[in-house]
Formats: C-alpha cells, sequence, structure tokens
C-alpha cells in the first residue's frame, strides 16, 4: 500500500492551487448544510463518510474541512488511482487495494493507526468502494469503514461517524451547484460496541437517510437551510449584466 505522507505546506498549496480554485472554476456555488454544530472543538476520532457518484467528491470534502472543520485530514484511495496521482499523499491520502484481502487489512490497519495516533484527526472513505450513479439503491457498503471504527473505539473509546450526502444539480446557471448535507453523529463507544454487521448496516442506514433528504430537498427547491461554503466564478449572464450595470437576475429556487 502506499501511505499518506502529509506535509502542511504542500496540502495547502495543493488545495489552494488545485481544489479550490478547481471547484470555483466547475460550479456555480458550493452550498453546506450541517444538521448539528461542526466538531471544531472536539479531539475525539472522526470518520467522514459519504456517497460516491462522481470525480469531485473527495474535494468537495476537502474544502469542507479546510474552511469548517479543521482537522487533521486523511483520505482512502483506491490504489490503483492514488498510484497515478501520488501528489495527493501530501493531503493525508493513502491507498486500498480491495481486490487483496491481506493489503485491504494493512490498509484498515494502517487507517486505525492514524486515527489514533494524535487528537483532532479525520478520516474521509468511501464505503461504497466504487463511483456508482447517485441515486442507486442500496448502497451496499463494504466492512471496512465499521471494522475502522470498531478500532478505534476500543483504542480511544469512542469514534464519531458523520454520514455526508454529496449531489450536483443545474439549478438555473450556467454552471452546476454541489451540495453537501452533513447527518447527524453516529457515536461508536468502546462500553458499548456494535458488532461490524450490525454497525454496518446502520451506517448505510444512516448514509440513505441523509442522501434521499438532500434530494428531495433540492428537486423541491427547499433551500434554506443551506449556506454558501464556496461561490463559484458565476455565469456568463450574470458577468455581463454587472457589466452593463443591470440588476442580476433571481437565483432560480433560492429568492
Amino acid at each position: 500500500m502506499l501511505t499518506a505522507r502529509k506535509n502542511r505546506l504542500l496540502n495547502r498549496l495543493i488545495y489552494h492551487a488545485l481544489i479550490a480554485s478547481g471547484l470555483r472554476l466547475s460550479f456555480h456555488c458550493v452550498w453546506l448544510r450541517q444538521v448539528t454544530p461542526a466538531p471544531v472543538s472536539d479531539p475525539r476520532p472522526v470518520v467522514l463518510f459519504g456517497n460516491h457518484s462522481a470525480w469531485w467528491d473527495a474535494h468537495l470534502a476537502m474544502a469542507l474541512n479546510e474552511r469548517c472543520w479543521h482537522k487533521d485530514g486523511y483520505v482512502m484511495v483506491e490504489h490503483t488511482q492514488l498510484s497515478r496521482y501520488q501528489f495527493f499523499r501530501a493531503c493525508g491520502a493513502f491507498s486500498v487495494d480491495r481486490t487483496n484481502p491481506r493489503s485491504a487489512m494493512r490498509s484498515i490497519t494502517y487507517a486505525t493507526e492514524l486515527l489514533c495516533g494524535a487528537p483532532h484527526r479525520l478520516l474521509l472513505i468511501f464505503p461504497q468502494g466504487e463511483i456508482l450513479a447517485n441515486d442507486v439503491r442500496p448502497l451496499r457498503f463494504q466492512n471496512g469503514t465499521a471494522h475502522i471504527a470498531r478500532r478505534v473505539a476500543q483504542r480511544t473509546g469512542a469514534c464519531l461517524l458523520y454520514p455526508m450526502a454529496l449531489r450536483y444539480e443545474f439549478i438555473g446557471e450556467q454552471k452546476p451547484d454541489a451540495f453537501i448535507s452533513i447527518g447527524p453523529p453516529i457515536r461508536v463507544l468502546a462500553d458499548d460496541l456494535p458488532a461490524a454487521n450490525v454497525l454496518n448496516a446502520c451506517l448505510e442506514a444512516a448514509l440513505t437517510e441523509t442522501l434521499d433528504a438532500l434530494r428531495n430537498d433540492v428537486v423541491a427547491y427547499r433551500f434554506a437551510d443551506f449556506q454558501p461554503l464556496m461561490w463559484g466564478l458565476g455565469s456568463i449572464n450574470r458577468w455581463w449584466d454587472a457589466l452593463r450595470g443591470k440588476t442580476q437576475i433571481k437565483r432560480v429556487g433560492w429568492e
């Protein structure tokens, strides 16, 4: 497996040069909804688990962490992908080869060591293990996330797992909007440790509920609970209206 080589300076450089700039160029806006406060001051290990429907998913999670959560973040990436783009190791990426059970177990052990190694650490993981269409159901998680959470809780006393639903929609603008919805955390405690299969089912149910709520709210234009995490550079019509001093047209669904 390829281990992380976290470097604070390179992490910031890659984030600003590639991640943040790419999001601004590609999206009208990145919107965020959190039903509970961000775990900024909580030193306990955090696992952020989400659906994987697009190339942008990890970029959105990194923007969330850099702008709101401010955790020492790491991410589990497929070995074939990280082998191509190894500079992401400086941002905390490490690999997993799910086709090799022994290698996969090494990655689970490594993820556990990372989360237990220092306070305020966060692991981003996509338990589906592959990119699938946003509305595919059931989600069918692999078991790695549950095993990591159980091991971390046994060693540190607790592990917090936050479901992260991601969705991309065109809503009246030249560019799509990206949506992040964070559900309430699942607390795995050492003195009340669920079996791995039970925890896995609980995680699937939590992310499914968060995803379905996000889909229903977006298609119904219910945006009151969302706040802008990052604005894009704007649509051509908005630039042209601004240049001519015209009043901006209303944003579809928002006003």
